[in-house]
């Protein structure tokens, strides 16, 4: 493995005073040891807007997305980023990659099992399943009413997006579940982990926070919202650590298996 250099990610054209960019520096900093050194090939599967993809490509990385959502990709294309309007259960490709990455998309797709399989046949023998999810079944009462009231604040202040699905203050964590699993109908990060256990070896898992990035999604893009965003993800941090609240956030690390074993 080889430590991704975030400057080389990253350049001035692209922001670096935005969340975006603490977010997406986030992520190169695990992925920094868990995937080969530059020039692998990447499928990164759910590419969104493409700025993972962009600052992978930008480390020396041979990156493909597909994301199903077409103005998405298009986004990603305007990054420079080559992506593609597809869905990862039905994806094909003439050339094996060395890995295949899937940030916060394997719970949204509705055929988990076929998806994953698809990953698996879409790498070279051996190659590497990287998944950066959201196991949102881990929350507890005290996590989710965190979650919930801080949103509350700092929505009655001016500095948090709307969220078209809020529910009532007083029942955060019924709320949590209604929302995750009937309305959205998310996979939990369990299921996510029994799948990949099918045709891979998982080698690393790693709770980490994740709920200053789920409210990330709802800050100005911009100086503000970078400082409180890292505000939100120390105090994420600490109570992770002190066991006030649950990390809901899942990483794996998974090597696929030879056919049949």
């Amino acid at each position: 493995m080889s430590p991704i250099s975030t400057a080389r990610a990253y350049d001035p054209d692209a922001g670096t005073g935005d969340v975006t960019a603490a977010r997406i520096a986030d992520q190169l900093a695990f992925l920094s040891g868990w995937l080969p050194p530059p020039p692998a090939r990447i499928l990164d599967a759910g590419c969104g807007r493409g700025d993972l993809a962009r600052a992978l490509g930008r480390a020396g990385y041979a990156v493909l997305g597909v994301d199903v959502d077409p103005v998405a990709v298009s986004a990603a294309a305007t990054q420079g980023v080559a992506a593609l309007v597809a869905d990862l259960a039905d994806y094909r490709d003439e050339h094996p990659f060395d890995v295949v990455l899937c940030s916060l998309s394997l719970h949204h797709m509705a055929d988990l099992a076929g998806a994953v399989r698809r990953a698996w046949s879409l790498l070279r023998p051996g190659g590497t399943l990287v998944v950066d999810e959201f196991a949102w079944e881990r929350a507890d009462a005290a996590t989710a009413g965190w979650y919930h009231d801080l949103a509350a604040v700092l929505g009655a202040a001016g500095r948090l997006g709307p969220d078209p699905d809020a529910g009532p203050v007083e029942a955060p964590h019924g709320h949590w579940v209604e929302r995750h699993r009937d309305a959205y109908h998310l996979h939990p990060g369990v299921a996510v982990s029994t799948e990949i256990a099918t045709l891979f070896d998982i080698q690393q898992t790693v709770r980490v926070p994740y709920l200053h990035r789920y409210l990330a999604d709802r800050l100005d893009d911009d100086a503000d919202g970078l400082a409180l965003f890292t505000t939100l993800r120390q105090i994420e941090r600490l109570r992770v650590a002190d066991g006030g609240l649950a990390p809901v956030g899942l990483r794996l690390l998974a090597r696929a298996r030879p056919e049949g074993n």
